[in-house]
């Protein structure tokens, strides 16, 4: 008898979606012949940390195997990504309770800023099809109340899970960030959405696991989305002079204490720019690991610049 298995939103599985929505990657080939991938599964976890807490301490200070291995367990559920993020800290997670509802503009700012380096917004209809995947996920879990609410209004208020299922516009980055919220503040730990990424990466004997869901198709309605607008100064990301690349869905081989050791951040001279044809996001600066990942942001304002998806 087959096992039917329930699928479950939690910070891994929130990160697993929130990937297939990415900018298109450079591939092995350029980055051995020297171009940076600035997409790479750290730097994406890196960057939703920093919504968490906005002055999380830099990941690129340890072993790449110790940073991409801690990626790798976090996207598949396994644990709480280790100490090198901030998954596993009450205390960071309180912070982050009291930031969405107390500051949540300054939240949203960064989620905007998150959205625009990484989230491919154009003709491939990415975004869109990450928020019917995300919905389709909350309604699917079983273990979400209707009443259940979630910090996705532009406005910084609520909307139930009832409501939010019934919803045709949607503003994108106020959605992924009261998603996000909800998925690594829950009771339940990361290893709650373990048989989930099962499910939707089988294994392959210990080769790459691609994705393999479908919960896209599960929702037919038309979604319009809306974006926000942040304005500031341009935002530096810390990254390393290699920067990491992704680490394949494969076996459970545990890192020695050798790879897992602190390493000094060596000095970087790579500056790249990252353009974003979307008139309503910023440009992205990435530069060395000894700038910060933002700097300050004054306001927010929403703008509807959404495409309806036929």
């Amino acid at each position: 008898m087959t096992k039917t298995v329930k699928q479950r939103l939690c910070g891994g599985t929130f990160f697993t979606l929130f990937l297939r929505a990415r900018k298109p990657l450079h591939g092995a080939n350029e980055y051995y012949t020297g171009n940076p991938e600035p997409y790479s599964e750290p730097i994406a976890l890196f960057a939703l940390s920093k919504v968490i807490v906005p002055d999380w301490k830099s990941i690129f200070v340890y072993a790449d195997s110790t940073v991409s291995g801690n990626t790798s367990e976090y996207k598949t559920c396994k644990n709480e990504g280790g100490s090198i993020y901030p998954f596993g800290d009450d205390a960071a997670l309180i912070a982050f309770g009291e930031r969405i509802k107390e500051s949540y503009p300054t939240a949203l700012a960064d989620m905007c800023k998150v959205i625009g380096l990484l989230v491919d917004t154009g003709s491939m209809k990415k975004d869109i099809r990450l928020v019917k995947e995300l919905i389709a996920l909350i309604e699917v879990d079983d273990s979400i109340g209707d009443s259940q609410p979630f910090y996705s209004l532009e406005n910084g208020d609520t909307i139930t899970k009832a409501d939010l299922l019934k919803a045709k516009d949607i503003c994108l980055q106020s959605f992924l960030l009261g998603v996000w919220y909800f998925a690594v503040t829950r009771s339940e730990r990361n290893t709650f959405g373990k048989e989930t990424i099962n499910l939707w990466c089988p294994s392959t004997g210990g080769g790459k696991r691609e994705y393999k869901g479908n919960l896209a198709n599960l929702i037919t309605r038309n979604i319009t989305l809306t974006y926000c607008e942040s304005f500031g100064e341009s935002v530096d990301a810390e990254i390393v002079d290699e920067p990491l690349v992704d680490e394949p869905l494969t076996g459970d081989e545990p890192r020695s204490e050798e790879q897992s050791a602190e390493k000094e951040p060596a000095a970087s001279n790579l500056t790249q720019q990252v353009i974003n044809n979307n008139p309503t996001f910023f440009n992205f600066n990435i530069s060395g690991n000894n700038n910060s990942f933002y700097n300050q942001v004054d306001t927010v304002n929403i703008k509807n610049g959404g495409q309806k998806d036929e």
